[in-house]
């Protein structure tokens, strides 16, 4: 349980320390970018990216992949972030893929001790911290490192401004949740449960079964991507968030680089022109149908052009928002409090 999360972590340390002492000797080209930590959990409208090159991003980037505590001065919830590259004369795949997959043992640890002591989801950060300190960041901690065994043709850097996360909630643990506040609502109000709001409530979702599921949409803070091109196709073959360095193979022809510039929130007011249509199904509660369990409603998977030839960390569906199924009552917004509570 715990020990086993700080034997992981310690294996983790280790193997990023010795994957330090190998790739800053690989370095052909590098260029990353600085940008400011938050102080509170808000988004600036104005973020300003500082860029970096040499031994400078050499040290930046060490630092920013082995930097799992926050900062004195860093927001809870908040990340580091360190969007960039490092174009490399030999390939550190395999040193990667053995860092995200302690990372993803990591996490398995954190669930697995969570379920054993039957607490929420909420509680894995509570875990990591028990295990690991107090100023441990899950986030931090858990983000994989992107390497490609490929020269790019093209990096394109930009700022996702208008991205939405979301959770999964089972509809039987809605309906559940639902059944319960209408009894209490109509013992406080002295009417039939079927006058209450959350009666309501029930009746949008009497004909969704109880496995499938709604999504809670919540707005996602301005964050950097990367977009990479291998073939010669107009459509990117890799896209990625750039929370940390990617590491790519130098080649003949240098990469041509779009830098990743500052993000002003009034300069991006245009949403994303492949928006898709959200029906509501409990407004008060921000609750949507899930189009994956609409039959005949799923759109197919835009089809990317990733080789595969290229050897690489990167899953374009490994790139999608998790959708975790959270059971709180708190956090799905469900308690109707009494008078007397």
């Amino acid at each position: 349980m715990i020990a086993d999360i700080v034997n992981l972590h310690a294996s983790l340390k280790a193997t990023l320390k010795e994957f330090g002492n190998v790739w800053p000797n690989f370095v052909v080209s590098s260029k990353v970018w600085q940008l400011p930590l938050l102080a509170e959990q808000k988004a600036t409208d104005h973020i300003g990216a500082r860029a970096l090159e040499g031994c400078a991003a050499i040290e930046a980037a060490l630092q920013a992949m082995s930097m799992f505590e926050r900062m004195d001065s860093q927001a809870p919830g908040t990340v580091m972030r360190l969007p960039g590259y490092f174009a490399l004369s030999e390939s550190v795949l395999h040193w990667v893929r053995e860092i995200n997959q302690l990372k993803d043992q990591l996490m398995l640890e954190i669930e697995k001790t969570r379920v054993e002591l039957n607490l929420a989801p909420s509680a894995r950060s509570k875990i990591l911290r028990q295990a690991l300190g107090g100023q441990m960041s899950m986030k931090q901690l858990l983000r994989h490192i992107q390497a490609f065994d490929i020269c790019p043709r093209l990096i394109i850097f930009t700022w996702a401004g208008h991205t939405t996360g979301g959770e999964r909630v089972a509809v039987g643990k809605v309906r559940e949740l639902l059944g319960k506040t209408a009894k209490q609502q109509a013992m406080k109000e002295g009417i039939d449960v079927d006058q209450t709001l959350a009666g309501a409530e029930l009746r949008r979702i009497v004909n969704l079964a109880d496995q499938a599921s709604l999504i809670k949409y919540k707005k996602v803070a301005p964050h950097p991507r990367a977009m990479v091109y291998f073939s010669e196709n107009s459509r990117y073959d890799a896209m990625i968030h750039s929370n940390l360095p990617m590491f790519v193979l130098a080649g003949d022809r240098a990469t041509d680089v779009h830098e990743l510039r500052d993000f002003d929130r009034h300069t991006r007011q245009a949403q994303r022109p492949d928006k898709k249509k959200r029906i509501e199904v409990i407004p008060r509660m921000n609750l949507y149908l899930n189009p994956d369990d609409l039959v005949g409603q799923r759109k197919a998977d835009v089809q990317v052009s990733n080789p595969s030839s290229v050897s690489s960390t990167y899953s374009a569906s490994g790139q999608r928002k998790i959708l975790i199924e959270t059971p709180d009552t708190a956090q799905l917004d469900l308690n109707f409090l009494l008078s007397d509570d």
